[in-house]
């Protein structure tokens, strides 16, 4: 709140009403994250998303006594800073649900979520003690430096897959091969063998022949 203080002596109501406004306001990016998601690779979303919180946050920690003076531009900018950290925000958890195997799924996004909270819990502290010092521009460039730094690494780290890239990956995890499997989830988006969409088709007939068969019985 005291980042929309208008100076030291205001009401802090006012802020406190402006906080609610700006978050409500971010909602349509909670539901346009998940959209995104279905239509391009959850890597590419969480880099849209760092992307956006750069640019964003360089230009209210560049300007911001200035842009503070001027309220729609201000609460503006930084409605859309806040937009584009629903993308990562949504990506990370996509990601850490998708890429680790069957047998460790559980603990790997655990592992991911307790790292995400732990970061959060020191950006909150020391958030607090910059807000405290009056150093507000500082908290924008703390999380312009932080989010070019997760998008660098989002370029390194993550592989970029489809549902191919997983199902191979997770049969040669199943298989013992986790060298293989590693080297398999970071080879790019892969595609389906022949045989395996032989076997898929094979399935859907038999699953199919087995509904008409029950219809048959249940009709006698």
């Amino acid at each position: 709140a005291a980042i929309f203080s208008a100076d030291e002596t205001g009401p802090y109501r006012n802020s406190i009403m402006t906080v609610a406004l700006t978050r409500m306001l971010v909602i349509p990016s909670l539901i346009v994250a998940p959209w995104l998601l279905k239509r391009m690779s959850s890597k590419s979303v969480q880099m849209i998303g760092f992307v956006g919180c750069i640019i964003f946050n360089f230009l209210l920690a560049v300007a911001y006594k200035d842009i503070k003076k001027m309220t729609i531009l201000f609460d503006a900018l930084y409605i859309f800073q806040l937009s584009f950290q629903s993308l990562p925000g949504v990506s990370t958890m996509a990601i850490s649900a998708e890429i680790y195997p069957s047998a460790v799924k559980g603990t790997g996004a655990a592992i991911s979520a307790a790292s995400g909270k732990l970061g959060a819990t020191f950006g909150s502290y020391y958030f607090t003690q910059l807000k405290n010092q009056g150093h507000i521009s500082q908290i924008f460039w703390t999380v312009t430096f932080t989010s070019t730094l997760a998008f660098i690494l989002t370029i390194v780290l993550i592989p970029s897959y489809n549902g191919a890239t997983l199902d191979k990956a997770e049969a040669l995890a199943e298989e013992g091969k986790t060298r293989e499997a590693r080297r398999m989830l970071y080879s790019g988006p892969q595609n389906y063998d022949k045989a395996s969409k032989q076997d898929s088709a094979g399935d859907a007939n038999e699953s199919e022949g087995s509904t008409e068969y029950s219809g048959t019985d249940s009709e006698c």
